[in-house]
């Protein structure tokens, strides 16, 4: 009920509540009714709820989390026997770093984040002209730390772009903040307006169910001090320092693993304990979460009822070398969908279409070609709780979970000298997975690399994570040579950015 309230409220208010605030908080009009909006805990609320519904849109095939996914070794997304996923190469040119600044995907993931910082822009502007109250200020930080996420994803995945930070600034001419600018820019915003926000955890204040609170803001500072020397250049040992300082500040935050990993990705993973920040799905009232139809064979349709949405699509899915990673006994194994795939009764096997010669519907982790797939090739993604019947999911994405905090712990006690402490933050995360902790004979730095593949697939961490790490660019099937050079580690300026503002400044490399 607390997620349909969420949903039901901020749908209804995504447009009324700016409407209203346009409407009758002006400075035009009645001081007494901006005086009673400004003191309104839950008319503020209303208006920042709307800008949360620009989130959804972060799963769509095109947008950042997963483009950012489909340039790494955890998703392909090859061509298919009849032409399905050919579309020019576009996908395969993610698989093999040969993407373009005019790539469909990277500019919907920009147009993306942008429009929603836009969006956010203005809110903060409507809610900065209230006479200000502590109501106020609180709605004021939860917004820039919502347009600080948002301005993460670009700095992660883009580097330098440009900051824009009010609605008065003029898009078409605002030039491009280096990483590091930008870097400084969301420390200091973090810092200032994350203890402003509430310390508490949804299961102690269900109001903050969907939303930013301090936790999430403190989350991103240490994920910002994780990857410091590769945003920054530094080479030093002081964002890791850093990123470990916050990650105890959120071991103290009330937040805990789920004692069941799949939990986290159920329809009812509003209760899960482990969920910082979730973008909040449901089947009618918050439509986006469609990963079932990307990946799932398109014969599946009618053991899950799809037939009338059109889907599924096979397409997504992962190859050999990466379902490889997980050990049979890994519980976090059951999140992929393999071997021979029955109707609804559990018997009759499925088949292929008439085009792949109608051959039983055998998902095995090779894939045999990348641009003519057969329409079994690779292992599909199952882990979000299916909807029969529907296209859209109903299970949360979680963005940041407490899970990461243990690992992004263990990952700087290894990089500062201590790798024998950092196996005390990876237990519980094995654990629960049914593994043995790693030993410290054979424990290195990749340990916490493949282990950070295993618990967030497709979740949008593997493209930092390859960075960080050293591996982005390393040869995997269908691309034997490695990356001739580190410019792939940004995605490319879109050209239609370049287009609408001649001030932005093309990435080095494209």
């Amino acid at each position: 009920m607390k997620k349909k309230n969420f949903l039901i409220v901020a749908v209804l208010l995504v447009g009324l509540s700016i409407y209203s605030c346009k409407k009758q908080v002006n400075p035009a009009l009645d001081s007494v009714t901006q005086t009673a909006a400004a003191g309104s805990a839950s008319y503020l609320k209303s208006i920042v709820l709307g800008t949360y519904t620009k989130l959804q849109g972060l799963t769509a095939n095109n947008a950042m989390l997963l483009t950012s996914e489909e340039t790494t070794d955890a998703l392909i997304v090859p061509g298919r026997i009849g032409g399905d996923w050919a579309d020019g190469g576009v996908w395969q040119q993610l698989w093999l770093h040969q993407y373009p600044p005019s790539h469909g995907n990277i500019s919907g993931a920009w147009d993306n984040a942008y429009n929603t910082i836009g969006a956010i822009n203005i809110t903060i502007g409507l809610v900065q002209s209230l006479p200000q109250t502590t109501s106020t200020a609180y709605s004021i930080a939860e917004l820039k730390t919502l347009r600080a996420y948002f301005y993460f994803l670009l700095l992660t995945n883009f580097g330098n772009v440009p900051l824009l930070t009010s609605s008065s600034q003029d898009a078409s001419t605002v030039k491009t903040s280096s990483a590091t600018e930008v870097y400084n820019f969301l420390i200091g915003e973090l810092k200032a307006n994350g203890p402003i926000l509430s310390s508490k955890t949804p299961a102690q204040d269900p109001s903050q169910y969907g939303r930013l609170n301090k936790w999430g803001a403190y989350f991103m500072l240490a994920k910002l001090y994780l990857n410091q020397n590769v945003i920054t250049g530094s080479s030093d040992n002081s964002g890791f320092t850093a990123c470990s300082t916050y990650c105890d500040s959120l071991a103290t935050s009330g937040y805990s693993l789920s004692s069941d990993f799949l939990s986290n990705f159920s329809s009812t993973n509003v209760t899960s304990p482990e969920n910082i920040f979730v973008i909040p799905y449901d089947h009618i009232y918050a439509t986006g979460l469609q990963i079932q139809m990307m990946t799932f064979h398109y014969n599946q349709a009618a053991k899950y009822n799809w037939g009338s949405t059109g889907g599924p699509w096979n397409g997504f899915c992962s190859n050999a070398d990466y379902f490889g990673k997980f050990n049979t006994a890994d519980t976090r194994r059951a999140g992929y969908q393999f071997g021979i795939q029955y109707a609804a009764d559990g018997v009759t096997p499925l088949t292929t279409r008439g085009s792949d010669s109608s051959l039983v519907l055998n998902f095995r982790p090779a894939v045999s070609n990348l641009y003519t797939a057969t329409e079994y090739d690779g292992v599909r993604q199952q882990k979000w709780a299916l909807v029969p019947g529907y296209q859209s999911q109903d299970a949360d994405f979680a963005l940041f979970r407490y899970s990461d905090v243990l690992l992004m712990k263990a990952e700087c006690l290894y990089r500062l000298g201590t790798p024998s402490a950092a196996l005390t933050y990876t237990a519980p995360v094995r654990q629960r997975a049914g593994l043995a902790n790693f030993s410290m004979a054979a424990f290195t730095i990749d340990s916490l690399l493949n282990e950070r593949a295993r618990e967030f697939v497709w979740e949008g961490w593997r493209r930092q994570d390859l960075i960080r790490y050293g591996h982005f660019g390393d040869p995997r099937q269908f691309k034997p040579a490695p990356d001739g050079d580190a410019h792939w580690q940004l995605f490319p300026i879109p050209t239609e950015a370049l287009q609408k503002n001649p001030n932005l400044t093309q990435n080095p490399g494209y």
